[in-house]
């Protein structure tokens, strides 16, 4: 990468900055839109609540943290949403392979609740709280459970549609190098906050200069 350094006299010396330190200010502003992407309710603040909520997804590590919040006495109930792609050998759902996974893990199969027709988040919030409802179940807290880049938007969407709930929300540490692999898409969760905002999906997101920023420099260097 290539700058310029400022000497004496109005000089200006042509340098070549490594790209390893080039690489690291990208890697240190991608942290910081993702600690504000990822909007967790600490570990250690993380209250009981009625249930645990997981937005559909395949990553078998968002199931297996469901599981530990579960043995941890966060919650006694799992509600498990999502019907979502077509690359789930063996299951009809999201939904259904995290139940597997669950199940296999020592949950009970009465702990559980499937919604399994969802195609994305508002449809997770709104079809998940029907499978709620529709079993007798009335939640007025939940410990949502996602892609810890989708919290903020996935709290957001359960603030809109059902404001009287309590959310906390937290998910599985992902270590950072795999985000890096994804970086436009996770950006791109600025736009939706806009987006479905405008749409009435999601409850206002107030991005912070400092993070609008930090994207910024982020696009600039892509």
């Amino acid at each position: 990468m290539v700058g310029y350094m400022a000497l004496n006299h109005g000089i200006y010396v042509r340098i070549v900055v490594p790209e390893q330190s080039y690489m690291e200010q990208i890697e240190t502003s991608f942290k910081k839109v993702l600690d504000f992407l990822a909007d967790q309710t600490p570990k250690g603040k993380l209250p009981k609540a009625d249930a645990i909520f997981v937005f559909g997804h395949t990553d078998p590590r968002i199931a297996e943290h469901a599981v530990h919040l579960y043995k941890s006495k966060k919650a006694k109930m799992i509600i498990l949403t999502g019907k979502g792609r077509k690359d789930i050998p063996n299951f009809e759902s999201e939904a259904n392979y995290y139940a597997s996974l669950i199940e296999n893990d020592g949950i009970p199969k009465s702990s559980l609740i499937l919604e399994n027709l969802s195609m994305n988040s508002l449809e997770n919030v709104l079809f998940g709280m029907k499978a709620c409802h529709d079993n007798n179940f009335h939640p007025k807290s939940l410990i949502i459970v996602a892609v810890p880049p989708l919290l903020r938007r996935s709290r957001a969407t359960f603030e809109k549609q059902f404001p009287k709930i309590k959310i906390y929300s937290n998910g599985p540490d992902i270590p950072l190098e795999e985000y890096l692999q994804h970086t436009e898409r996770i950006l791109g969760e600025f736009d939706r906050f806009d987006e479905y905002s405008k749409k009435g999906d999601i409850a206002s997101v107030k991005v912070p200069q400092s993070v609008q920023d930090e994207v910024q420099s982020i696009k600039s260097g892509i």
